[in-house]
C-alpha cells in the first residue's frame, strides 16, 4: 500500500517487514530471526545428535529398551516427569518407604537423621544411592500431593548429592503451592548445575510468568525452544503468550505516558499527499482590505506545510484556532478549514480525541465540508471502526459526488478491505474526475498488480510517468511494483530516478537499499543508502526498521537492538509499538542465548566446517 493509504498506522510500519519477508510471522520466526539460519537450524540438532552419538557408540539394545521404559514412566509422573516413582498402591508405598530407611551397609539409621559428618564419610556411590532413595520417596509424596513431606525428602536428598533433578523436583512442589519465588530459586540452582536442563527452564519460565516477570519468562521459554530445535510446543506457545503480554503491557504504558507528537517528516508528507491540497488560502475580500489574524495564521500554516516545516505549521494552525476563538469566529473566512487542518495535525500526532473535537467543530461551521468528512474517516480507520468510515465516505459522496478525493479515499478503504477489483474502479473514477491528481494513478497501478493485471499495471505507471515526469514518489512506487515482480535491476533504476528527482525523500533510498541487499547481498551499499535516508529524515520509521533488519541478517545483533529500541520510540500507534517491542524482545532473548551458550554455536559451526 502506498504512503497515501487512509490507515495512517499502516502506511509505513508494515512495509519494510513485507519487503524483507518478515510480516505476519509467528513467534517461532521472530525467535529464529536473530541467529543466522544455519545456526538456528543446527543448534539443537548438534546438541541432541552429539548426545545421541554417545549412546549409539555402545549400541546396547537392552539399555535402549530400559531407557524407553524409563521415559514412559517419567511421562506419567507429575511435575513434567522428574518424579520417577513406580506408582504403587498405598500398601506398597508404605513398604517401600520402610525399606528405604535402611542404610547401604545394613545400618538401620534413617538417612534423614545422619549428620553432615556421617554423610561426608560415605563414598560417592553410597551418597548417590541414598540420595536416589530419598528422591524416590519424595516422588511418592509428591504424587500423593503431600508437598511439604516431598519438599523435606528432596531437601534431604540434596544433602547427599547436589543433583539438578532434586532441585527441579522440589521446585515442582513449590509450584504446586504457588510459591513462585522458591520455584525460581530452585530452578536457578538446577540450571547452574545443568544450564541446558529444559524441565528446569520450563518451570522457571512458568514461575516468572506467574509473577509477571515476562522478559525473564520469555528468555527461558526461548532457550527451551532453541535447545529442542523448536519442537517443544509448550515452550513455543508459552513464549508467544508471554511475548504478547510483555509487548502489549509495555505499549499500553508507553502510550499512556507519552505526550502527543508529530511523526516523521516523510510520514506526514505521504499522508498529506493523499489529498489534493490542505485547504484553500484565505484572501482579502477587497483590494487593500485586511484579513483576520486567524486567517493570516492559517495561511502561514499552509506556507510552512509547503516547506515541510511541519512542527512550525502545527504551531501556526494551533495559534489560528486560538485567534479564531478569541474573535468568537467573527470575520474569519476559513474557520472550517482552520479547525479541519488542526484536526489533521492532531490526528497525525495521535491525539485522536482532540482531532475528533476539531473535526466536529469544523462540521458545525460548515456541514458540507467534504475534506473534513474524509479526514474524519481516516481517524475512524485508525480506530478500526470501518462501518463509521463507510458512513462518513458516503456522506462526503452525497455532498459532492464529483469529488476525486472522495473516490480516492473510497478506493483506499476498499484496498484496506482487500476488495481490490472495486478499489480499482474507485481509483479510475478519481483519476478521470481529476487528471492532475497523481495518487489515484499510483494506487490504480498498485492494485492492478495485486489482482494480477501486470500489463495494465505497467501501462498505468508508464502513462502516469509520462504525464508527471518530475514526481519522485511516482517513480518510488513504480520501483516497488517492479521489485515485487522480481525485476530488481529495473526497480533499482526506478529508485535511483526517484532520488534524482527529490534527494530529500528518504523512501527511495530505503527501497533501493532493500532491493540491493536482497539481490546482491551488497551490505555496504545497502547500509550507505539507509544512512542517507536517515540523514534526510532522522526519524524515518521505515529507514530505522530496515536498518534494524539488515543489521540482524548480518549478525550485528547489538546494532540491530539499538535500531529496534529506536523503532519502539518512533512507533506512532499502540499496535505499531506492540510489533516493534515484539521484535526487540525476541531479538534480545536470542542475543542473550548466544552470549550464555556460545559453546553450542562454536562447536556446532566447527563441526560443519
Amino acid at each position: 500500500m502506498s504512503e497515501g493509504t487512509v490507515d495512517k498506522s499502516a502506511q509505513k510500519s508494515g512495509t519494510v517487514l513485507e519487503k524483507l519477508g518478515l510480516s505476519e510471522r509467528g513467534w517461532k520466526f521472530y525467535a529464529a530471526a536473530s541467529i543466522p539460519p544455519i545456526v538456528v537450524a543446527g543448534l539443537a540438532l548438534w546438541y541432541y545428535s552429539s548426545r545421541g552419538g554417545e549412546s549409539a557408540k555402545k549400541d546396547d539394545k537392552k539399555k535402549r529398551q530400559r531407557k524407553a521404559r524409563k521415559a514412559k514412566k517419567s511421562a506419567k509422573a507429575a511435575g513434567e516427569g522428574d518424579a520417577d516413582s513406580e506408582g504403587k498402591g498405598a500398601a506398597g508405598e508404605a513398604s517401600d518407604m520402610a525399606k528405604s530407611t535402611a542404610s547401604v551397609d545394613g545400618d538401620e539409621e534413617s538417612p534423614e537423621s545422619m549428620t553432615d559428618a556421617q554423610i561426608a564419610a560415605l563414598d560417592k556411590d553410597a551418597k548417590k544411592k541414598l540420595a536416589q532413595s530419598l528422591k524416590s520417596r519424595g516422588n511418592k509424596f509428591f504424587q500423593a500431593k503431600r508437598y511439604a513431606k516431598a519438599i523435606e525428602l528432596y531437601t534431604q536428598a540434596l544433602r547427599f548429592d547436589e543433583d539438578p533433578v532434586f532441585y527441579s523436583n522440589r521446585a515442582a512442589c513449590y509450584a504446586a503451592d504457588n510459591n513462585y519465588p522458591l520455584v525460581i530459586e530452585d530452578c536457578s540452582s538446577a540450571l547452574k548445575l545443568e544450564p541446558r536442563y529444559v524441565k528446569a527452564l520450563m518451570r522457571r519460565a512458568q514461575a516468572y510468568e506467574s509473577t509477571e516477570r515476562f522478559r525473564e519468562s520469555l528468555y527461558d521459554f526461548t532457550t527451551a525452544c532453541i535447545l529442542e530445535d523448536f519442537n517443544n510446543t509448550v515452550a513455543a506457545s508459552g513464549a508467544e503468550r508471554v511475548l504478547k503480554n510483555l509487548a502489549e503491557s509495555e505499549a499500553r504504558e508507553r502510550i499512556s505516558k507519552r505526550k502527543p507528537r508529530l511523526p516523521s517528516k516523510s510520514f506526514i508528507t505521504g499522508y498529506l499527499n493523499s489529498f489534493r491540497s490542505c485547504g484553500d488560502r484565505a484572501a482579502a475580500e477587497g483590494e487593500g482590505e485586511p484579513i483576520s489574524r486567524a486567517d493570516e495564521l492559517y495561511n502561514d500554516a499552509l506556507d510552512l506545510i509547503a516547506k515541510q516545516d511541519y512542527a512550525k505549521a502545527f504551531e501556526a494552525i494551533d495559534a489560528a484556532v486560538e485567534a479564531a476563538e478569541e474573535a468568537q469566529g467573527a470575520g474569519i473566512q476559513r474557520l472550517d478549514d482552520i479547525y479541519s487542518l488542526r484536526g489533521t495535525f492532531n490526528f497525525l500526532r495521535s491525539n485522536l480525541d482532540q482531532a475528533s473535537a476539531d473535526f466536529e467543530k469544523a462540521l458545525e461551521v460548515n456541514p458540507d465540508h467534504v475534506r473534513t468528512y474524509l479526514r474524519k474517516a481516516n481517524l475512524f480507520t485508525e480506530k478500526k471502526e470501518i462501518d463509521t468510515v463507510t458512513k462518513l465516505l458516503d456522506k462526503a459522496d452525497s455532498v459532492d459526488g464529483e469529488n476525486a478525493e472522495v473516490y480516492f479515499q473510497k478506493g483506499q478503504l476498499r484496498f484496506l478491505k482487500q476488495e481490490f477489483v472495486e478499489a480499482a474502479d474507485d481509483y479510475e473514477r478519481a483519476a478521470k474526475l481529476d487528471p492532475e491528481f497523481v495518487y489515484p494513478r499510483i494506487q490504480l497501478g498498485v492494485v492492478q498488480f495485486k489482482i494480477g493485471k501486470m500489463q495494465d499495471a505497467m501501462k498505468t505507471f508508464e502513462e502516469a510517468m509520462a504525464q508527471f515526469p518530475s514526481r519522485s514518489d511516482l517513480y518510488n512506487y513504480y520501483g516497488e511494483v517492479l521489485a515485487e515482480q522480481g525485476g530488481s535491476e529495473s526497480a533499482i533504476n526506478a529508485f535511483e530516478r526517484a532520488i534524482e528527482l527529490d534527494s530529500n525523500n528518504p523512501l527511495p533510498y530505503v527501497n533501493q537499499a532493500i532491493a540491493t541487499f536482497q539481490t546482491t547481498n551488497n551490505a555496504d551499499k545497502a547500509l550507505t543508502l539507509i544512512r542517507d535516508a536517515l540523514r534526510v529524515d532522522s526519524e524515518c520509521e521505515l529507514a530505522v526498521a530496515a536498518l534494524s533488519q539488515i543489521y540482524l541478517q548480518l549478525g550485528m545483533i547489538e546494532e540491530s537492538l539499538s535500531m529496534l529500541r529506536r523503532a519502539v520510540d518512533l512507533a506512532k500507534s499502540e499496535e505499531e509499538m506492540v510489533s516493534a517491542i515484539t521484535f526487540r524482545e525476541t531479538t534480545a532473548a536470542q542475543f542473550r542465548f548466544m552470549s550464555e551458550h556460545p559453546e553450542l554455536i562454536s562447536k556446532m559451526m566447527g563441526s560443519m566446517q
